[in-house]
């Protein structure tokens, strides 16, 4: 088998798995077989239904269906005040009517680089419309309408203490209490409902949470900027980044799932089963409504730019002298997996790596560890990739060396294929015979490299999602100017520099290695630096970084080899 054909396979392996990811992220290509239509989803939001008519109301034989459709009515401010939670992690505000969240910024992270840039924010404007970290009663939103009684006032709280926000109304016979636990060092809220009546009552109860879009900045992509400067038309517009887009997610029979795509989520989606948790997130941030149990029913929506889930369940009943408690927590915050770790309910798997999270989570590590010395997370990266070097040097010296020997039988291997153009049955079998007469073995060039391949692909999607990364500088200005260039580490460089620089590092690296006999192979191998360049222009500036170092040190590898023979 000619190595060059097994060469242009792993690359072409490489390119697909990058064009499969984005489309994957993009279009949400993750299947669920507990994934079903979302029961009435396209209900008007305009239009509750009654007490009477309310899904899953006392003698409806829809009560088994589940939650009502998560598109709830929206909330609209009635009598009542705004009460504060400031924590050293957060500042949340909530609206008495109910206890539904009005605000939740994170104090430890910005929106973008400018000093006076305020805090990440997950709950815009749109999105506290949507009535997040409501509570829902047999299909009615307690959030309209309704009398609600607060216990409590503004809170400042330390790293070791707590709070609690009491909210208690009624709500067609019932008694509800929700009781909101709140603590200073950390993002976690953890929920008690109690549902009280003196008749005996079956009911179901659903609590939600709404966001949008969470990517506190946008970009305008290489594409829209060359259409733009190519056939002019409409400005290009910033957007979110396509390998940080807001989605769905979670954790059904414990199996992390989610949903990207728009028009899926319009048509509303339903999960039944052992639910740990249903959220909002990005690479970064993340907003989670959790509930402990076996049994429960989520849902999710995108309407109008607000996605929006519920977790609830059925079939609770409370009577005279005997209270339904349900219990739940919420998680919003930033995606570190320390902290997700300590949240209820499984949350840590909310970092998810795919398949290569063996991989991954060491090289994360590992990340944290350079960058305990250094401070900086683009030398920590450089630091990463020379330790990956090592680990792998024998394995590059094997490919080097065969690829050296495929060199030297290279006029050998032409002139066989010139002589048997006519015949490739023979022209085959004289060059298998060539090897084995000089003893090459045609794959030894690319075998140590498929055996690298998953630690790529484990890297690329440990510095993806790493929240480490987003405003992390390499360097911060582009030398001898106040341009900012390498101060994101989680952005695609501005200027393309380090894009560029490691498309001519893949280009030498080419021509250091031995041209295949086939032309057609040749020309293909030729353009593979190009269409890695253009792969990597809107790539994360910390992927790049370390693919250029790679590239680096890769050349300087192959050319003490290549000196040596």
């Amino acid at each position: 088998m000619d190595n060059k054909r097994l060469a242009i396979a792993v690359v072409l392996s490489c390119v697909l798995f990058l064009g499969w990811n984005y489309l994957a992220v993009k279009m949400g290509w993750t299947p669920d077989p507990a994934l079903q239509p979302a029961v009435n989803a396209t209900a008007p939001a305009e239009q509750p239904a009654s007490p009477a008519q309310a899904p899953g109301a006392p003698g409806d034989p829809s009560a088994a269906a589940g939650p009502p459709p998560v598109q709830a009515p929206a909330f609209t401010p009635t009598e009542g005040r705004l009460v504060t939670v400031d924590t050293p992690l957060y500042r949340a505000v909530f609206h008495s009517s109910g206890g539904i969240l009005r605000e939740f910024s994170l104090k430890q992270y910005r929106q973008s680089l400018t000093p006076d840039s305020p805090n990440v924010n997950l709950i815009s404007q749109t999105a506290a419309g949507q009535a997040p970290m409501g509570l829902l009663l047999d299909g009615i939103p307690s959030w309209t309408g309704r009398n609600w009684v607060l216990e409590g006032d503004d809170m400042t709280l330390a790293d070791d203490k707590t709070g609690v926000l009491r909210f208690s109304t009624d709500i067609e016979g019932l008694h509800v209490v929700r009781e909101l636990v709140f603590s200073g060092g950390s993002y976690s809220i953890n929920e008690k409902v109690r549902v009280q009546s003196e008749a005996p009552r079956s009911f179901n109860l659903a609590f939600t949470f709404a966001a949008s879009s969470l990517a506190s900045e946008k970009s305008v992509s290489m594409l829209s900027r060359a259409r733009y400067a190519i056939f002019g038309g409409k400005e290009p517009v910033a957007e979110e980044s396509q390998y940080n887009p807001t989605r769905v997610a979670w954790l059904h029979e414990n199996r992390f799932s989610e949903e990207g795509s728009g028009s899926d989520l319009t048509e509303g989606k339903l999960i039944q089963g052992k639910i740990s948790w249903m959220a909002v997130m990005n690479n970064y941030f993340i907003g989670a409504v959790s509930m402990p149990g076996e049994d429960a029913s989520a849902k999710a929506k995108l309407t109008n730019g607000v996605y929006s889930v519920l977790v609830g369940k059925t079939g609770l009943t409370a009577s005279q002298g005997h209270d339904a408690e349900l219990q739940s927590s919420y998680y919003l915050g930033p995606k570190e997996a320390d902290r997700l770790d300590a949240a209820a309910n499984s949350m840590g798997k909310a970092l998810d790596y795919g398949m290569f999270s063996i991989v991954a989570r060491p090289l994360v590590w590992l990340l944290k560890f350079f960058n305990s010395f250094v401070h900086n997370y683009g030398i920590a990266i450089i630091l990463m990739t020379v330790v990956i070097k090592i680990v792998f040097w024998p394995l590059s010296q094997k490919s080097y060396k065969s690829m050296n020997q495929m060199k030297k039988l290279q006029p050998m291997i032409t002139k066989l294929r010139e002589k048997h153009a006519g015949d490739k049955e023979t022209m085959n079998r004289e060059i298998m015979q060539l090897y084995k007469t000089y003893k090459v073995n045609p794959a030894g060039g690319c075998l140590p490299i498929l055996v690298q391949i998953p630690v790529f692909f484990g890297l690329y999607q440990a510095l993806l999602n790493a929240i480490e990364l987003r405003h992390a500088p390499f360097i911060t200005h582009l030398p001898f100017t106040d341009h900012l260039w390498l101060a994101d580490l989680a952005a695609a460089d501005p200027y393309c520099i380090t894009p560029l620089i490691m498309g001519a590092t893949m280009f030498l690296q080419q021509k250091m290695t031995p041209a295949p006999g086939d032309p057609t192979q040749a020309k293909v191998m030729m353009f593979m630096p190009l269409i890695f360049t253009v792969l990597f222009i809107s790539f994360p500036a910390g992927l790049v970084v370390y693919w250029l170092v790679n590239n680096v040190i890769s050349i300087a590898q192959q050319w003490l080899q290549l000196r040596r023979s």
